[in-house]
This record gives structure tokens, sequence and C-alpha cells, in this order.
């Protein structure tokens, strides 16, 4: 497990200044601001594989069982690239890596540090997708990439804001590139709309999960003080109003439509069991389930509209590019 207990900033070395504090169980953490490269960073900072590996969080459990997760920031990347021998830092259960193959990126790799993910790569027929984190306790690159020919591409989607070591692993990433070779990924956005309101519903931006939240400025210097001599950070188009309203109003009213949703699925499931038999009440019941879902985000849709088309720089996500 890679741990870094230190009060200055992981990018730049300055002395942060406390902002808030966190505690789960037993463990504390306190969340430091630098004033010097506006990076927001936790500490301690401790990659756990054990804690992804925790069946609760139901997302990676998804994935394990090889449901696929390919978001807007991977169009965005597939898009914009041309096909090249591609690395994927934090791959998940591979199906950005197998879009990316179909698209032409013929030598396609990955790392990812849950085995029953790895698992569900390889089923994908992906077999050079490994186990392990980018760099060992001693600083070092994880075995499989050792000595490996370099990459056009190397991708981290959502993946720099869980690292303890945030330079040393921006670094060892743009020493596996090569020459006019580019990292691209993808990390929240820090400035987000509701940002707050998020964190309250839900603890997935906080440690053990994500130890570092960026700005769009604080990121573009992270690139630049790893060595990047061109640095492009996009917010993240929400090609998609219906589910960007959903995300508005989750972090609004979450705490008292979810409630409501766990409340009425039971008795949407069982109502009309005895009539028409347990498979087409099931089925009644998801239809009610999503026809209350629609509804509840029909209000914030127009939020989502003006937001989505006036106000970029606080949509969800950010996208890097840099070489």
């Amino acid at each position: 497990m890679e741990t870094r207990d230190d009060p200055t900033c992981p990018v730049c070395a300055a002395a942060g200044a406390p902002i808030r504090e966190r505690a789960r169980g037993a463990q504390r953490w306190t969340c430091f601001a630098c004033a010097a490269c506006g990076l927001q960073y936790w500490s301690p900072r401790a990659i756990d594989p054990a804690f992804y590996a925790d069946a609760h969080h139901d997302p990676y459990e998804r994935r394990r069982r090889g449901e696929a997760f390919l978001r807007e920031r991977h169009h965005l990347f597939l898009r914009r690239a041309r096909p090249g021998r591609l690395l994927d830092l934090g791959c998940g259960e591979g199906s950005f890596l197998d879009a990316a193959r179909a698209r032409g990126f013929d030598d396609v790799a990955g790392l990812d540090l849950d085995p029953g993910n790895v698992a569900a790569a390889r089923a994908r027929g992906l077999a050079s997708v490994h186990a392990t984190l980018l760099l060992d306790e001693a600083g070092a690159l994880a075995p499989p990439l050792r000595g490996v020919a370099p990459f056009a591409w190397v991708t981290a989607f959502e993946v720099l804001e869980h690292q303890a070591d945030p330079l040393g692993f921006l670094r060892a990433a743009r020493g596996l590139l090569a020459p006019g070779g580019a990292l691209c990924g993808s990390v929240p956005n820090r400035d987000r709309v509701l940002a707050e309101r998020d964190r309250r519903r839900s603890d997935a931006d906080f440690p053990p999960h994500h130890f570092l939240w960026f700005s769009a400025a604080a990121l573009a210097e992270a690139l630049r003080r790893a060595g990047f001599s061109h640095a492009l950070v996009l917010p993240i188009p929400e090609p998609d109003a219906q589910s960007f309203a959903s995300f508005l109003e989750n972090s609004l009213l979450g705490g008292l439509t979810n409630r409501a949703k766990r409340a009425a699925r039971p008795l949407a499931e069982r109502g009309g069991a005895p009539r028409v038999g347990a498979a087409r009440a099931a089925t009644r019941g998801r239809r009610l389930v999503d026809a209350a879902r629609t509804a509840k985000n029909l209000p914030f849709l127009p939020l989502a509209l003006v937001l989505r088309r006036l106000a970029p720089a606080r949509l969800r996500g950010l996208y890097f590019e840099a070489s």
C-alpha cells in the first residue's frame, strides 16, 4: 500500500493551508489548499487496493460482472485521437480498450489494481491487461511495463485524483510515451456546479477514494510541473441533458427522492403480482420506477440545458491532453 503523510503540496512542495477535516472510523484526514499551484489535497494519502475490492462499491462490483462503463470522456478521446499503440492506466473492466481496439487501436494494454476488473477485461479478449499499480512502493515501474516499447498514447481516466504521489505518477506516465506521444485522461472538476451538495449526499469525492481535487488551472499546472511542455484542459461535454438533470436533481433533492424510490420499489414490484404473475409484476414495477425517475428530473432539465451551454467551466469533468 502506497502512503503519503505530508502536509506539503504533492505537486509543488509548497506549504498548504488546512481547509477541512474528514473522518472514517478511526482514520482522520486533513484537506489542504495550495496557494502556489492551486491544488487541493488530502493527507495522509494511501492507495489501498482492498478498499476498491469491497463489495459495497456498487460500480466496481458491476464492472467485475462485466458491465461496460464507456463514458463521454472515453468518446472524447476516441473522437480526437488517431490509432496508435495505447496503454490505459486504471482500465477497469476493459470496455474502453475494447472500443479503442474496434476503432483501429490494434495494440492495446492496460493496468488496473482490481483483479476482478482484470478478469473481466481478459474475458473481453484483452490479454495485455495486468492487476497492478503503475508504480511500486519504491517508485519503480510495475514489472509488466519494464522494458516495453513506448506508447503513442497513455490514458488515465478518473485515475489521477486517486494518487498518493501525483507528480510521480505523471512523470512515470510521461516516461512511457514515444516521441510525439501524449498522455490523455480526465478528473472530476472541483469547480463543478453543486459540488458541495454532491459531496453531502455521497462520500465518493473524499478519502480514501479521492485524495486530490483539481480545478482546470491546477490540473494544467500539475501537468506542466511533471515535465509536459504542452497541456490542454477542456470541460467534458454533457451530451445527455437528461442525465445531467438527474445529477442536478440528486444533488439538490437526492436524499428525499432516493428515500421515496427505495420505499416505492418493493410496492411497485409487488403490485399486481397475484393477477399477472411475478415476471410481469416485476416488469411493471421497473417501468413505474423508470417513469418516476424521469418525472422527478424533468423540472431540472431547463437548468441542465442552460448550464451545459453557458457555463462549461461548471460541468462535472475535466479532460486533459499533455505532451
